[in-house]
């Protein structure tokens, strides 16, 4: 739970529903992925954890100024090695979720 009383899975909800609004982009949601991943296309750019942290994949060189800063944490998937472009931004710091999932979409665009 964080600090609103809001389960992350709440929190995450909310900010799919403010990634499809205001600036045209539909609910980020893939068919039959389920509610806790974010796609542009057919790039995965957030997915809701176990933990209940907000996982983003961002480039090598802004995960490592956000985990300076403390706003969130180096992530793996289960392997222990972390992955260079993905950080956790726990529950506690979701304030900062929609900036950095727009950040994070519009990185993956750049991909496509």
């Amino acid at each position: 739970m964080s600090k609103n009383g809001s389960t992350p899975e709440e929190l995450f909800a909310k900010l799919a529903r403010q990634m499809a609004g205001g600036d045209g982009a539909p609910l980020p949601h893939r068919e039959g992925k389920g509610t806790g991943s974010m796609f542009v296309g057919k790039k995965m750019f957030a997915v809701l954890d176990k933990s209940g942290a907000l996982v983003l994949k961002l480039p090598p060189a802004r995960v490592q100024e956000l985990i300076a800063a403390a706003v969130g944490a180096p992530w793996h998937p289960g392997t222990g090695k972390p992955l260079k472009e993905y950080i956790a931004v726990a529950a506690d710091q979701h304030a900062k979720w929609l900036s950095l999932a727009r950040e994070a979409r519009e990185f993956m665009a750049a991909k496509r």
